[in-house]
């Protein structure tokens, strides 16, 4: 199995879309309806499609294209590094995945992020 194919299969098993697989995914986005923010896939179908468990999105860094986006999954946190898309082709805007692990010690340095509620969210790095 490649690389991405086993990121992918990671991705559909600790943060499960509703209905469909990240390997669909050309963009994901966050949105704010009402008090909280949400996370979003734009599939290569048209669709547009939530998290199956919500909450699972914790933050993210920016509302830049290039930017992190924050998922909570049993006590470790993981982030999703996307990127704005590369000469008009939306696919494979995911860049990078960082798995957190929460046994692991972590340096004193933090990263930022905005949480679903407004307020900031710090991680240690």
């Amino acid at each position: 199995m490649a690389m991405l194919e086993q990121a992918i299969k990671i991705l559909d098993d600790v943060i499960p879309l509703d209905g469909a697989s990240h390997v669909d995914v050309v963009k994901y986005s966050v949105e704010i309806p009402l008090l909280h923010a949400e996370c979003f896939a734009l599939l290569s179908d048209g669709r547009k499609v939530g998290l199956a468990e919500p909450r699972r999105f914790v933050g993210w860094t920016s509302h830049d294209p290039d930017r992190s986006l924050l998922f909570r999954n049993k006590g470790s946190h993981i982030e999703l590094g996307v990127e704005a898309p590369v000469n008009g082709h939306e696919t494979g805007n995911l860049r990078n995945i960082v798995v957190e692990d929460a046994t692991v010690c972590h340096s004193r340095t933090e990263k930022r992020f905005i949480g679903v509620d407004g307020e900031l969210v710090l991680l240690p790095s």
